[in-house]
């Protein structure tokens, strides 16, 4: 099963065309993305101090499952709402990767963390998206979503440790073996060789984040 949590923010319309089939569980604000692009809402969460007044009515007399929190918390509504994913489950966050900084910077550890506990984890603003590797990992992204012009940057995450033993297929720099350094650029702002349909990047130690952005 797949679950899409819908947060808050600058959301544009793109970020509709994500969900597919699964389960939505929107985050506070996400309710009204969700309802002004016609996204059947399972769940909705949070401590409701952005979703609008009408928005929370629409939500409460359809008999959409609520759960409401304190605004005084320890977690926000985004980290509420993954906590109430099945761990078998995939999640596509679906955020905003541009706006605020600290709920970009909570967005990204929390996903990078879950990842490397096991969890299947994406964030997705439907302009940029974001795979995570931890350990002896690999991925495969396919890029029909943005074209052969995409932006690709690999961002290490591990502040204590090189990432190592990092392969890349498909991409116009290559790496094969390679170790990125915490705070280096070398990996930042690469792309598809010409007429590739898909990338693929490995990984044997470390934390890394695998960014693909349209390009615009």
């Amino acid at each position: 099963m797949h679950y899409y949590v819908v947060t808050g923010g600058p959301l544009t319309s793109k970020a509709s065309g994500i969900i597919k089939d699964g389960e939505v569980i929107a985050a506070d604000k996400g309710i009204d993305f969700c309802l002004q692009n016609g996204i059947t809402i399972s769940l909705a969460v949070g401590d409701m101090d952005s979703v609008s007044a009408s928005g929370l009515e629409r939500i409460r007399s359809s008999g959409i499952p609520i759960k409401t929190y304190p605004v005084e918390k320890d977690m926000t509504d985004t980290e509420i709402a993954v906590s109430l994913v099945p761990d078998d489950c995939e999640i596509t966050v679906v955020c905003p990767l541009n706006g605020r900084l600290d709920h970009i910077i909570a967005n990204l550890q929390l996903a990078s963390s879950l990842h490397a506990s096991g969890r299947s984890i994406v964030l997705d603003d439907g302009i940029t998206e974001v795979h995570f590797l931890a350990g002896r990992d690999e991925v495969t992204i396919g890029l029909d979503k943005w074209g052969s012009d995409s932006a690709i940057s690999l961002v290490p995450l591990s502040p204590d440790r090189k990432v190592s033993g990092v392969t890349t297929k498909g991409l116009y720099y290559p790496l094969d073996d390679a170790s990125l350094q915490f705070g280096s650029t070398l990996s930042f702002s690469n792309k598809p060789v010409e007429g590739a349909l898909e990338i693929a990047v490995s990984l044997n130690e470390g934390l890394l984040a695998v960014i693909v952005s349209r390009s615009e």
